[in-house]
C-alpha cells in the first residue's frame, strides 16, 4: 500500500474545475482535514466547503513542520 503524500494540516492547491465551482477553473487553497490514501478531505476557502479529492490532482503548497519529520 502507498503512503500518503499529504498529512491533516497541509495547505493544498488544487487547479482543476469541481462542481462546486459551477465547473469553472479555480486554482483554490484549502487545508487537508484528513488523508488516507489515495483520498484527502480538503475545506477549500474558495467554496466554503469540504471536498474529498485523489491526492495524486492536488499539489502540496506548504507544510507545517512537526517534531515527527526528523522520523520521515
Amino acid at each position: 500500500m502507498e503512503k500518503n503524500k499529504l498529512r491533516t494540516g497541509d495547505l493544498v492547491k488544487r487547479s482543476i474545475a469541481t462542481h462546486y465551482t459551477d465547473h469553472e477553473h479555480s486554482d483554490a487553497i484549502g487545508v487537508v482535514i484528513a488523508a488516507h490514501y489515495p483520498l484527502a478531505k480538503v475545506y477549500f476557502y474558495d467554496t466554503g466547503k469540504e471536498e474529498s479529492w485523489n491526492q495524486s490532482v492536488l499539489e502540496l503548497v506548504s507544510r507545517k513542520l512537526t517534531r515527527n519529520d526528523d522520523e520521515e
